[in-house]
């Protein structure tokens, strides 16, 4: 019980700093170079029907995503022939979903998504879109409430392997899903992941200056040193 007790602390103390991130610190600068994690677009509510037809408008960034160099999904171009835009879909399922307590029909829905579209060059933007958009607006909350609920640790173990096979460079995310998933997962999974997202994340600091001169950097930076600890101290014991 202690142990779950401290696990909800840390991933709360996370939580609150994307809050302090997010609302009471300056914007930062979007990095320029290729092969930069971008934000992921927020979910707006929903319009009420009679609300006038407007242009759509590209909304402030909120959430991390994480792109291939060169990746010609870069600021989140839509695949070329492809309709409705899938980047888009994500945002329109929470719309439809609204906030509910039981978050089983809008999990159903994004899994759906990600059927329909697997296998697509562009499924990485999708795997990442949902994990953030069902990870910190629907799982974490139900974890607070029960950390061992089973159908809550499948669904935060499922999202967590869409980041991985994404190859998400969000240290913070991997590190609270992986804190919440160390006694439901081998440990010997959890150490592999969090050392193969350190990895990832650490080779940024070589590539981009951002992640030494800028808040998300730095975070980054920091939660991927906790991830190596993570994996190495998991990695010893077995």
């Amino acid at each position: 019980m202690k142990s779950h007790k401290l696990d909800v602390f840390l991933i709360s103390l996370g939580l609150a700093t994307l809050v302090v991130q997010r609302f009471f610190l300056p914007p930062v600068k979007k990095e320029a170079e290729k092969g930069q994690t971008v934000q992921l677009i927020a979910s707006a509510p929903a319009k009420p029907k009679s609300a006038p037809v407007r242009p759509q408008v590209v909304r402030e960034p909120e959430w991390p995503l994480t792109f291939p160099a060169n990746s010609k999904y870069q600021e989140l171009a839509p695949p070329r022939g492809v309709r409705p835009n899938p980047f888009r879909e994500v945002q329109r399922i929470a719309q439809a979903n609204g906030q509910v307590s039981d978050y089983a029909g809008k999990d159903t829905d994004m899994r759906l998504l990600l059927a329909a579209h697997a296998g697509k060059d562009y499924l990485f933007v999708l795997q990442q879109q949902a994990a953030n958009e069902m990870l910190r607006r629907e799982i974490f909350p139900h974890y607070y409430a029960d950390p061992t609920h089973p159908r809550m640790l499948e669904a935060l173990a499922f999202y967590t392997e869409q980041l991985l096979e994404a190859r998400s460079e969000d240290a913070k995310l991997m590190y609270m899903c992986l804190r919440a998933l160390k006694d439901h997962w081998p440990s010997s999974k959890v150490a592999q992941v969090a050392l193969a997202t350190a990895r990832r994340v650490e080779a940024r600091q070589m590539r981009f200056a951002q992640d030494t001169t800028t808040v998300t950097g730095h975070y980054r930076q920091v939660y991927a040193r906790e991830l190596k600890k993570m994996g190495n101290r998991l990695k010893n014991r077995s």
